[in-house]
Protein backbone atom coordinates (compact mmCIF):
# COMPACT_ATOMS: atom_id res chain seq x y z
CA UNK A 1 0.00 0.00 0.00
CA UNK A 2 1.18 3.59 -0.81
CA UNK A 3 0.73 5.94 1.25
CA UNK A 4 -0.35 9.63 0.17
CA UNK A 5 -0.28 13.03 1.43
CA UNK A 6 -2.73 15.98 -0.40
CA UNK A 7 -1.16 19.57 -0.14
CA UNK A 8 -3.05 22.10 -1.42
CA UNK A 9 -4.80 25.36 -0.48
CA UNK A 10 -8.11 24.87 -2.10
CA UNK A 11 -10.55 22.21 0.10
CA UNK A 12 -12.45 21.02 -2.81
CA UNK A 13 -9.24 20.56 -4.96
CA UNK A 14 -8.02 17.90 -2.04
CA UNK A 15 -11.67 16.25 -1.33
CA UNK A 16 -11.62 15.76 -5.16
CA UNK A 17 -7.80 14.38 -4.87
CA UNK A 18 -8.77 12.29 -2.25
CA UNK A 19 -11.57 10.66 -4.08
CA UNK A 20 -9.83 9.99 -7.23
CA UNK A 21 -6.50 8.42 -5.45
CA UNK A 22 -8.26 6.18 -3.28
CA UNK A 23 -10.21 4.37 -6.37
CA UNK A 24 -7.00 2.75 -6.73
CA UNK A 25 -6.58 0.06 -4.18
CA UNK A 26 -2.93 0.26 -3.96
CA UNK A 27 -2.86 3.99 -2.98
CA UNK A 28 -4.50 5.45 0.56
CA UNK A 29 -4.56 8.74 1.27
CA UNK A 30 -3.67 9.08 5.03
CA UNK A 31 -4.22 12.84 5.44
CA UNK A 32 -4.62 16.48 4.29
CA UNK A 33 -3.15 19.87 4.53
CA UNK A 34 -3.55 23.13 3.35
CA UNK A 35 -0.38 24.89 4.05
CA UNK A 36 3.23 24.05 3.79
CA UNK A 37 3.59 24.14 7.73
CA UNK A 38 1.04 21.65 7.93
CA UNK A 39 2.62 19.53 5.63
CA UNK A 40 5.96 19.20 7.16
CA UNK A 41 4.14 18.35 10.64
CA UNK A 42 2.09 15.95 8.92
CA UNK A 43 5.24 13.90 7.42
CA UNK A 44 6.15 13.75 10.86
CA UNK A 45 3.45 12.62 12.60
CA UNK A 46 2.06 10.27 8.95
CA UNK A 47 5.02 9.18 7.38
CA UNK A 48 3.19 8.65 4.25
CA UNK A 49 5.24 7.70 1.13
CA UNK A 50 4.55 10.57 -1.36
CA UNK A 51 3.26 14.03 -0.92
CA UNK A 52 1.23 15.97 -3.65
CA UNK A 53 2.36 19.40 -3.05
CA UNK A 54 0.96 22.55 -4.14
CA UNK A 55 3.05 25.70 -4.82
CA UNK A 56 0.88 28.75 -3.94
CA UNK A 57 -0.10 28.20 -0.65
CA UNK A 58 0.12 30.60 2.52
CA UNK A 59 2.52 30.71 5.64
CA UNK A 60 4.62 27.83 3.56
CA UNK A 61 5.10 27.70 0.15
CA UNK A 62 4.92 24.57 -1.69
CA UNK A 63 8.99 24.78 -2.29
CA UNK A 64 10.35 25.88 0.70
CA UNK A 65 7.98 23.00 2.17
CA UNK A 66 9.37 20.35 -0.06
CA UNK A 67 12.86 21.48 0.65
CA UNK A 68 12.20 21.03 4.44
CA UNK A 69 10.60 17.43 3.94
CA UNK A 70 12.99 16.25 2.11
CA UNK A 71 16.10 17.38 4.45
CA UNK A 72 13.95 16.28 7.32
CA UNK A 73 12.52 12.95 5.63
CA UNK A 74 14.61 11.78 3.06
CA UNK A 75 12.73 8.63 2.04
CA UNK A 76 9.73 10.78 1.92
CA UNK A 77 8.76 11.22 -2.14
CA UNK A 78 7.47 14.77 -2.92
CA UNK A 79 5.62 15.54 -6.40
CA UNK A 80 4.40 19.09 -7.01
CA UNK A 81 1.03 19.44 -8.45
CA UNK A 82 0.69 22.88 -9.44
CA UNK A 83 -0.85 25.28 -12.57
CA UNK A 84 2.35 27.16 -12.28
CA UNK A 85 4.43 26.70 -15.63
CA UNK A 86 7.24 29.71 -14.95
CA UNK A 87 10.13 28.56 -15.66
CA UNK A 88 12.10 29.64 -12.36
CA UNK A 89 9.31 27.66 -10.38
CA UNK A 90 10.15 24.44 -12.47
CA UNK A 91 13.83 25.46 -11.44
CA UNK A 92 13.14 26.23 -7.34
CA UNK A 93 11.22 22.71 -7.28
CA UNK A 94 13.85 20.98 -8.56
CA UNK A 95 16.37 22.40 -6.27
CA UNK A 96 14.32 21.97 -3.64
CA UNK A 97 14.54 18.47 -4.74
CA UNK A 98 11.20 17.62 -5.87
CA UNK A 99 10.80 13.74 -7.03
CA UNK A 100 8.54 15.53 -9.61
CA UNK A 101 6.32 17.85 -11.68
CA UNK A 102 3.25 17.62 -12.47
CA UNK A 103 0.25 20.15 -13.73
CA UNK A 104 -3.23 20.11 -11.99
CA UNK A 105 -4.60 19.24 -15.69
CA UNK A 106 -3.24 15.56 -15.52
CA UNK A 107 -5.75 13.14 -16.03
CA UNK A 108 -6.58 10.85 -12.85
CA UNK A 109 -5.19 7.76 -14.29
CA UNK A 110 -2.21 9.41 -15.33
CA UNK A 111 -1.54 11.05 -11.82
CA UNK A 112 -2.46 7.70 -10.25
CA UNK A 113 0.40 5.92 -12.15
CA UNK A 114 2.80 8.94 -11.54
CA UNK A 115 2.30 8.36 -7.85
CA UNK A 116 3.39 4.82 -7.94
CA UNK A 117 6.18 5.54 -10.20
CA UNK A 118 7.31 7.84 -7.52
CA UNK A 119 6.82 5.42 -4.75
CA UNK A 120 8.81 3.34 -6.81
CA UNK A 121 12.27 5.66 -6.34
CA UNK A 122 11.64 6.78 -10.14
CA UNK A 123 11.18 10.81 -11.29
CA UNK A 124 8.17 12.03 -13.17
CA UNK A 125 8.17 15.16 -15.51
CA UNK A 126 4.64 16.75 -17.48
CA UNK A 127 6.58 16.88 -20.70
CA UNK A 128 6.10 20.16 -20.64
CA UNK A 129 8.75 20.69 -17.81
CA UNK A 130 11.43 19.52 -19.83
CA UNK A 131 11.29 22.45 -22.69
CA UNK A 132 11.63 24.76 -19.41
CA UNK A 133 14.73 22.76 -18.13
CA UNK A 134 17.44 25.09 -19.93
CA UNK A 135 17.47 27.86 -17.05
CA UNK A 136 18.03 24.87 -14.40
CA UNK A 137 20.61 22.93 -16.84
CA UNK A 138 21.71 24.85 -19.83
CA UNK A 139 22.34 23.65 -23.24
CA UNK A 140 25.66 21.99 -23.81
CA UNK A 141 27.69 20.21 -26.89
CA UNK A 142 27.02 16.41 -26.55
CA UNK A 143 29.50 14.91 -24.06
CA UNK A 144 30.62 11.03 -24.94
CA UNK A 145 29.70 9.06 -21.96
CA UNK A 146 30.99 5.57 -21.50
CA UNK A 147 28.77 2.56 -21.24
CA UNK A 148 29.30 2.42 -17.48
CA UNK A 149 29.00 6.45 -16.77
CA UNK A 150 25.47 5.79 -18.81
CA UNK A 151 24.53 2.89 -16.67
CA UNK A 152 25.49 4.71 -13.27
CA UNK A 153 23.63 7.94 -14.11
CA UNK A 154 20.43 5.88 -14.78
CA UNK A 155 20.18 4.51 -11.66
CA UNK A 156 20.79 7.73 -9.85
CA UNK A 157 17.90 8.95 -11.92
CA UNK A 158 15.97 6.12 -10.22
CA UNK A 159 16.94 7.45 -6.96
CA UNK A 160 19.16 5.12 -5.61
CA UNK A 161 21.90 5.15 -3.14
CA UNK A 162 25.62 4.58 -3.53
CA UNK A 163 25.43 1.62 -1.69
CA UNK A 164 22.65 0.41 -3.73
CA UNK A 165 24.73 0.77 -6.67
CA UNK A 166 27.67 -0.22 -5.56
CA UNK A 167 25.96 -3.54 -4.93
CA UNK A 168 24.20 -3.85 -8.25
CA UNK A 169 27.75 -2.93 -10.15
CA UNK A 170 29.97 -4.82 -7.70
CA UNK A 171 32.11 -2.23 -7.23
CA UNK A 172 32.40 -0.32 -3.60
CA UNK A 173 30.94 2.77 -2.54
CA UNK A 174 34.64 4.73 -2.96
CA UNK A 175 34.45 3.76 -6.08
CA UNK A 176 31.09 5.01 -6.61
CA UNK A 177 31.52 7.93 -5.47
CA UNK A 178 34.55 8.76 -7.45
CA UNK A 179 33.01 8.00 -10.95
CA UNK A 180 29.44 10.18 -9.90
CA UNK A 181 31.98 12.68 -8.66
CA UNK A 182 33.73 12.85 -12.42
CA UNK A 183 30.68 12.75 -14.44
CA UNK A 184 29.33 15.60 -12.33
CA UNK A 185 32.48 17.46 -13.44
CA UNK A 186 32.50 16.21 -17.20
CA UNK A 187 29.21 17.39 -17.77
CA UNK A 188 29.63 20.61 -15.53
CA UNK A 189 26.85 19.59 -13.16
CA UNK A 190 26.87 20.25 -9.25
CA UNK A 191 24.61 17.61 -8.07
CA UNK A 192 22.70 14.17 -8.24
CA UNK A 193 19.24 16.33 -8.44
CA UNK A 194 21.12 17.88 -11.67
CA UNK A 195 22.30 14.79 -13.33
CA UNK A 196 19.06 13.24 -12.77
CA UNK A 197 17.31 15.86 -14.84
CA UNK A 198 20.22 15.55 -17.49
CA UNK A 199 19.55 12.06 -17.64
CA UNK A 200 15.87 12.68 -18.62
CA UNK A 201 16.85 15.61 -20.98
CA UNK A 202 19.66 13.81 -22.75
CA UNK A 203 16.57 10.13 -23.13
CA UNK A 204 19.21 8.14 -20.80
CA UNK A 205 15.75 7.30 -18.95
Amino acid sequence: MINVLIVDSTRILRESLLHLIEKDSELRVVGSAENGLQAVESCGTLAPDVVLMDVAMPECDGIEATRIIKRKFSTIKVVILTHQTDKEYVASALKSGADGYLFKDIKGSELVLAVKCVAGNMRVYHHDVLEGLDIYIENRNPINQTRREIELIRYIAQGKSNKEIAGILNLSEGRIKNIITGILKKNDLQDRTQLAVYAITKRYI
